[in-house]
């Protein structure tokens, strides 16, 4: 298995970007995640001068830029969003992303599409399956349809998002930075879903393995669907409980399987990095040692 390339949310340390940096190096960690639009530093703000000297503080302690994070809120495009205002600050952010080298963009998209989802009822009884309940065959159950367990999108709602994606593409592909997607509001099959509407070379996935643990689908079937496509990994653990709900935890001490899940990446050829983000754990700096120690054993 190949290296894992470690690095972490510049928000767990601190709020500032050279305290941020000084503790990084200092726990062991290779690079850097940043909130392109944080509550003390927003990066696309930033003048030529201010991004060089960013830089600058990266290269003096010998930390890496993994990418910039773009939360586009609860609404994602989806209605009552202002679109018009969500793809301009993403073409801030992408356009500071190239002036900082930064190799990725994550974006958290928010609400989906949800795929239609079909369950093939059982197979009926016949009267010869029955066994000792003898019945004619004029009486078995006939056979039964799929039954619909998820109706089909709003259209207005899909072509919102799928307008709105086809204009992110556009950004992505003259900027040429590549854009990682995940949502905490929506579903893998959602995200695939999206995928293949808007079909964009610059586009993935930021994996999260602690949404994957409240998912429908499987790991195995996560990275069956989507392997190819993962860009960025969230660095997060949960613990599962009744109804899909999950409970974060320190990486390594939840019940998502490290060790297997490592290995999927390796199948996959992933060369990128894994971010630790505690940033839902009281204590931060504690879970992102622990889960830095986990992850290197």
């Amino acid at each position: 298995m190949r290296s894992i390339r470690c690095s972490i949310v510049a928000a767990t340390l601190s709020g500032d970007p050279r305290e941020a940096l000084r503790l990084s190096r200092e726990m062991g960690f290779a690079g850097l995640q940043f909130d392109a639009y944080g509550p003390a530093l927003r990066i696309p703000d930033l003048s030529g001068t201010g991004r060089r000297e960013f830089r600058q503080l990266l290269a003096a302690q010998n930390q890496q830029l993994v990418g910039l994070r773009v939360d586009l809120g609860s609404k994602g495009f989806g209605p009552g969003a202002d679109v018009d205002r969500l793809l301009n600050g993403l073409d801030r952010a992408l356009e500071a992303a190239v002036g900082l080298a930064a190799p990725l963009v994550c974006i958290d998209l928010g609400p989906l599409p949800e795929p239609e989802r079909t369950a093939t009822p059982p197979p009926p009884i016949s009267a010869k399956q029955a066994g000792l309940i003898l019945l004619p065959e004029s009486f078995a159950v006939p056979a039964t349809e799929p039954v619909s367990t998820n109706p089909p999108p709003d259209p207005a709602f899909v072509s919102q998002v799928e307008a709105a994606l086809g204009e992110v593409g556009k950004l992505a592909d003259r900027y040429s930075v590549m854009l990682a997607f995940r949502t905490d509001l929506s579903s893998f099959a959602a995200i695939d879903r999206t995928l293949r509407q808007v079909r964009c070379p610059w586009f993935g996935v930021d994996l999260d393995p602690a949404a994957a643990l409240g998912d429908e689908w499987s790991m195995d079937e996560i990275f069956s669907r989507l392997g190819s496509h993962i860009r960025h990994v969230r660095g997060r653990d949960a613990i599962g409980g009744v109804n899909r709900r999950t409970k974060s935890a320190i990486v390594g001490r939840g019940d998502i399987q490290w060790d297997q899940l490592l290995a999927n990446l390796d199948a996959v050829d992933y060369a990128g990095w894994v971010t630790l983000d505690p940033l839902e754990l009281p204590d931060r700096s504690m879970a992102a040692a622990q889960g830095l120690k986990h992850l290197r054993a």
